[in-house]
């Protein structure tokens, strides 16, 4: 099952980053869990079926890129709050897209405000939730992460049917 979510939110990441910053990713399997650099972190939480969160974390340098892409403007003019925004804008268009590509269209999902997690977020309790799914993205300037924790259990049926 986690070999299919994985699939999953790797089609349906790659996808959204694509159609909506214009940014190609490739999966990255070889790199270990650290970043080069600094990085932005923004999650998503989300309830229906099952509940969880979304969590995406991104190096710094590839955020002017996404947020100038999205918001049609030149990397430089970008602002840090512009680029946070357009973060939060692409969890929530991902995990929006990654629920019904899970579960399908008919089941209906309850999510949350995105928002940037600080390094002292206690609002996210990931040692308590199932960590299904960990996609590594690599893009030209940079990285991301993309967890996907879960409470409950995910029918095997959503993922054959």
């Amino acid at each position: 099952m986690r070999e299919q979510i994985n699939e999953i939110l790797y089609r349906v990441a790659s996808e959204t980053i694509e159609k909506l910053a214009f940014v190609f990713s490739f999966p990255e399997d070889e790199r270990g869990d650290t970043f080069q650099g600094s990085v932005v972190t923004a999650g998503i939480s989300f309830t229906g079926a099952f509940s969880g969160n979304l969590i995406m974390t991104v190096s710094t340098q590839v955020l002017p890129e996404l947020a100038a892409n999205m918001l049609g403007i030149d990397e430089e003019e970008t602002t840090l709050d512009q680029q946070h925004d357009s973060l939060k804008e692409l969890i929530n268009v991902i995990c929006g897209n990654l629920l019904p590509a899970i579960a399908g269209e008919e089941v209906i999902f309850n999510i949350g405000a995105p928002r940037i997690i600080t390094q002292g977020d206690s609002s996210i309790k990931e040692d308590r939730r199932k960590h299904i799914s960990r996609v590594k993205l690599t893009f030209e300037k940079g990285q991301s992460d993309l967890l996907l924790f879960v409470e409950g259990e995910i029918p095997e049926v959503w993922l054959n049917g």
